[in-house]
């Protein structure tokens, strides 16, 4: 199986600090699967990587702008929007619920990584 990149930039989850990493709880990965199997739908068969950038006006906001987009492997460089599942509000809602699960102090900046292990 290839490996495979999911959210490389995500507002409103998991907080994003280079000497913290943090194993998600049942409750984000059932949100990170829902998320996947949407945006899985609209990738591209030669995909590398995977994004959903959610954009909020001002923190703690319940609503802002999605951006779907996907990097090809032979245009790593080149990003393109796609358009996932027919609910494109539905990720970025299931993020947004999680972050009020969150404790107030990590409700801030979040980036999600996820990926496949390799076998």
């Amino acid at each position: 199986m290839r490996r495979l990149l999911l959210g490389a930039v995500v507002a409103a989850l998991l907080p994003f600090h280079a000497a913290l990493a943090q194993e998600a709880n049942a409750t984000q990965m059932e949100a990170i699967t829902e998320i996947f199997r949407c945006m899985a739908q609209g990738l591209p068969q030669d995909w590398a990587s995977a994004h959903m950038v959610v954009d909020l006006a001002d923190p703690g906001d319940a609503t802002g702008r999605v951006r779907y987009l996907v990097f090809r492997k032979d245009a790593e460089d080149k990003p393109e929007f796609f358009t996932p599942c027919d609910d494109t509000d539905g990720p970025p809602k299931a993020l947004i619920a999680l972050r009020e699960q969150e404790p107030v102090e990590r409700r801030g900046n979040f980036r999600l990584n996820y990926d496949f292990p390799t076998k």
